[in-house]
């Protein structure tokens, strides 16, 4: 089914109004975030040496030795601020809608 040009129209708007809800909460957040990380947990796998994982503001994960401290992986920035890929106006926090 093709979209109206009325139809296309609102999606566009509502995409547009996250787009800009999305822009002053990356601020808001930026505002507020402080030093400590936003979640840092050590990992431990069987056979492998335990890690430290970090995700530090704006989304940021990091992959430490937690013993010396050495960065061993750390994630791109990938615009927090942008909406996602799969995103669509109007759906469920899950994004399962039917």
């Amino acid at each position: 089914m093709t979209e109206t040009p009325t139809q296309k129209a609102v999606r566009e708007s509502a995409e547009a109004a996250a787009a800009r809800m999305l822009q002053h909460a990356f601020q808001f957040a930026a505002l507020h975030a402080g030093a400590a990380p936003l979640f840092q947990k050590t990992m431990r796998r069987p056979g492998a040496k335990p890690v430290l994982v970090r995700v530090d503001w704006p989304g940021v994960l990091t992959v430490n030795d937690p013993q010396t401290g050495e960065c061993l992986a750390r994630s791109q920035l990938d615009g927090a601020a942008a909406p996602g890929a799969s995103f669509a106006p109007g759906q469920s926090r899950r994004g399962n809608d039917q």
